[in-house]
């Protein structure tokens, strides 16, 4: 049995074609506005493959995917913002409610003192 040989190629990138496409002259216009405003060498291919892709990508299942990971992410810090604001109310409220307990006691204990001094009082006058 002699081995086969089959020779396998790598089938060229869904968009290799646009690598081709030469630059209008927006396309052109655009990468030079780029480079005088950034001071960045723009290369003008890039700016080509952009404008004619970006609708690609932003349609994409990776792009779509990272939105929604994101969107999801935010609302993920949204609700651990909101448990967390929810936990430091509880604490406050909790904190609020021992305070006026033991402000209610002292009063209690001060009550009794004044009717103990106002009963020795009567007692003495007596």
């Amino acid at each position: 049995m002699t081995a086969r040989k089959t020779t396998k190629t790598t089938p060229a990138p869904r968009f290799a074609n646009y690598a081709e496409k030469e630059a209008t002259p927006t396309m052109q216009a655009y990468a030079e506005w780029l480079t005088r405003e950034t001071g960045y060498a723009v290369d003008v291919q890039s700016v080509v493959l952009a404008s004619w892709l970006r609708g690609e990508f932003q349609k994409s299942a990776e792009n779509q995917t990272r939105i929604a990971d994101a969107a999801s992410a935010r609302e993920q810090a949204k609700a651990d913002r909101a448990q967390r604001k929810a936990e430091r109310e509880a604490a406050a409220k909790e904190r609020a409610a021992k305070k006026a307990a033991a402000e209610a006691k002292r009063i209690e204990r001060a009550k009794a003192v004044l009717a103990a001094a106002e009963a020795k009082t009567e007692e003495v006058a007596a």
